[in-house]
């Protein structure tokens, strides 16, 4: 009896470490989503339409390549691109652009603080929006409803949820809609 309940404790201990060590994985991978990247501005075409695209990477960096793809097909498209990460540093007037786009990797079916303030406090209207959240689950985006939510209303609004590295749907999307 003694042996069974050495055993019992033994399992339990191991079940609870393993929780605290969810736990502490979970906080660590929310708070590396929600950091505050520093701005690393990147300035792309000549064209004579201007996009300002802001977009938050992923806590392994997976999505750099897919918003550089992205802000590569914008210029292409005729705009003159700036590409930066959001934070309250930044000194664009979202009224001054043409077109507005935004991203962010999910995570346990949030988006980027930083995202969701930028979009607070920054308000615009009649602006051509894109915004796109790259995450697994393609058949539901309560995330992207979200941050649709902070977009004000009067703006042109287009939106899509693709997943990590998925360079094509989001370039095609792009074509389709910043246009």
């Amino acid at each position: 009896m003694e042996l069974l309940l050495n055993i019992l404790f033994i399992v339990l201990s191991l079940l609870a470490a393993a929780a605290v060590g969810l736990m502490i994985f979970f906080k660590l991978t929310i708070s590396i989503r929600d950091s505050r990247r520093r701005p690393a501005e990147k300035r792309l075409g000549q064209g004579a339409r201007k996009a300002l695209f802001l977009y938050q990477p992923s806590n392994a960096k997976r999505n750099v390549p897919q918003a550089e793809a992205l802000a590569a097909r914008l210029a292409e498209m005729g705009y003159a691109v700036t590409v930066n990460h959001p934070s309250e540093d930044l000194p664009y007037a979202p009224g001054d652009y043409d077109l507005l786009v935004f991203g962010s990797p999910v995570y346990m079916g949030e988006t980027a603080r930083p995202l969701r303030r930028y979009l607070e406090t920054h308000p615009f209207t009649g602006k051509r929006v894109l915004l796109y959240v790259d995450g697994l689950d393609l058949e539901r985006a309560p995330e992207l409803e979200t941050l649709k939510g902070l977009v004000p209303a009067g703006n042109e609004l287009y939106t899509v949820k693709v997943e990590p590295r998925d360079r094509e749907k989001l370039l095609t999307f792009a074509a389709e809609y910043g246009a």
